[in-house]
């Protein structure tokens, strides 16, 4: 291994963190924040902020209830963004931005003595624009930073394995489990620790497990969880029980997301697009190389984990990416500087499909109107900028130049996400979110607001108070007899019943395909 010169290696990660960092942050507070998940993190973190006491430091809530589905690690860093610069999208979301570009830099760091500076840089852009990973990179849940503390500990361990026997015990994987314990529990110290178990296994020469330090890591592991979780248990011993079960929950046939077996051989294909039609010829690869074998081995060994659980979602997968990227970045940067190679044939077939789908994806957006408001001339450009892309994979494959493909996909990531970011996301905020509903509803000042027969995270979000959550048919009836102001939001399963019940008495001020507001006088 060897480092490029040090002018050379900070330009490298200075333009990495230029370009991810662009990505990640353009235009956070845009569009608003997009229901449920977004709004329901941010939520907790408002309700975390306005809170004073130790107790609410260490103890979610939700609504002003307890919110025992996650620790609170998490919202202490999106609580500091609101300290320092106010509540707003852009602040819940900085979280997530800041989780996803140290990762990247991260990935930089790992592959440039390993690979050289062009790899390096092709890894960390090719993590930075698969799809899951632009779209959780932007995003206001947990997993970004969790994956980030996956990624920079599993990293870390893999680098204390290169270095020569007389070393340390290693100590930043086991500092990254724990505080992947505070962001989102135990499952840090599974997916930070079997990837470097194998990777053990398939080291030579292969240390000895006493060389590990294990007795020292588990008690870092647990001194870090224990100064979260030592108190919520004094403060409140039903927290943990409560998150324990949660937990437990999602390996039965129970879970609120039960999906089946295959359910990430589907999903981790798409989060790695458009990388995963270049992947293959990369994997088999590395498969074959002792050098390389065990970032392979970490890519596997995330969706066999999280395939125990009966309860699934895509983006937990998330940590997977980072191997893949650091198999890929290397062969994609490689393609596009010599004239041809032994992958020629696959980039052919991958180009021309790449050139199908963009055709495909000019004309679907060109129809979006159909589902989403979007301005005609934002439809045109994204549309132009699709075709454009599509044309250059065609002239570079007519060309006899396969090996720009894989340039030609990172330019169309590159120019389509930020379009799409600026164009489609505010009309899905519009769609999926209360925010309009929310300054409604303020304009006649602090006044009842029921949220009928679900969450209303959003509209909690941007009043600053939780509304009233029922399905009481009388007491909506009730309120809306009075004279005093009182406002109504439902999802479309309830249009029909708010209206049947309510009839005349109850006036529409807000509506969408998926939520209406409705008030007892009607809009000014």
């Amino acid at each position: 291994m060897a480092y490029p010169s040090l002018p050379r290696t900070i330009a490298g990660g200075l333009l990495v963190a230029a370009v991810a960092g662009a990505l990640f942050s353009q235009d956070l507070g845009r569009y608003p924040l997009w229901d449920p998940d977004e709004a329901r993190h941010a939520e907790v973190a408002r309700e975390m902020a306005a809170a004073h006491g130790i107790r609410r430091l260490l103890l979610p809530t939700l609504d002003l209830a307890p919110y025992r589905e996650k620790p609170a690690g998490y919202y202490w860093l999106v609580t500091l963004a609101y300290a320092g610069a106010g509540v707003g999208e852009t602040q819940a979301r900085m979280v997530s931005v800041a989780a996803a570009l140290l990762s990247v830099l991260a990935l930089y760091v790992y592959a440039l003595p390993r690979a050289g500076i062009a790899a390096a840089i092709g890894a960390a852009l090719v993590a930075a624009t698969s799809a899951g990973w632009f779209a959780l990179a932007r995003y206001a849940n947990l997993d970004m930073l969790f994956t980030a503390c996956v990624t920079v500990g599993v990293l870390a361990g893999l680098a204390w394995l290169e270095r020569p026997a007389a070393r340390r015990p290693m100590l930043a994987p086991f500092v990254a489990a724990g505080l992947g314990t505070l962001v989102k529990g135990p499952l840090a110290g599974v997916l930070i620790g079997a990837p470097l178990v194998l990777a053990v296994l398939v080291t030579r020469p292969r240390p000895p497990w006493r060389a590990l330090g294990l007795p020292r890591g588990l008690a870092v592991v647990l001194t870090i969880a224990a100064l979260l979780y030592v108190p919520v248990g004094i403060l409140d011993p039903s927290y943990l029980s409560g998150f324990a079960q949660t937990n437990l929950r999602r390996l039965g046939s129970e879970s609120p997301h039960a999906a089946p077996v295959y359910y990430y051989l589907v999903w981790l294909p798409l989060l790695f697009l458009p990388w995963t039609l270049v992947a293959p010829p990369a994997v088999v690869r590395a498969a074959r190389d002792p050098q390389r074998r065990a970032l392979v081995l970490w890519a596997a060994v995330v969706p066999v984990i999280l395939t125990v659980a009966r309860g699934k979602l895509p983006t937990y997968a998330l940590s997977a990416l980072a191997p893949l990227a650091l198999l890929v970045g290397p062969a994609v940067t490689g393609t596009w500087r010599r004239p041809a190679g032994g992958d020629d044939a696959w980039l052919r077939v991958v180009g021309w499909l790449s050139a199908g789908v963009l055709v495909v994806a000019a004309g679907s957006v060109l129809l979006l109107d159909l589902v989403l408001p979007v301005a005609p001339a934002g439809r045109v450009l994204l549309a132009a900028a699709a075709l454009g892309w599509a044309v250059g994979l065609v002239v570079a494959l007519r060309r006899a130049r396969p090996g720009l493909v894989p340039a030609a996909l990172l330019g169309a990531s590159l120019t389509l996400y930020p379009l799409s970011v600026r164009l489609i996301a505010p009309a899905v905020g519009a769609l999926y979110s209360d925010r309009e509903a929310a300054r409604l509803v303020a304009t006649l000042g602090p006044v009842p607001v029921i949220a009928f027969g679900g969450h209303a995270h959003s509209l909690a979000f941007y009043l600053g108070t939780p509304p009233i959550e029922t399905e009481d048919q009388e007491l909506v009836r009730q309120l809306f007899a009075h004279d005093d102001p009182v406002f109504l939001v439902t999802g479309q399963s309830h249009f029909a019943a708010i209206e049947a019940l309510l009839g005349t008495g109850a006036f529409l001020w807000h509506a969408t395909a998926r939520r209406h507001l409705y008030a007892n006088r009607p809009p000014p």
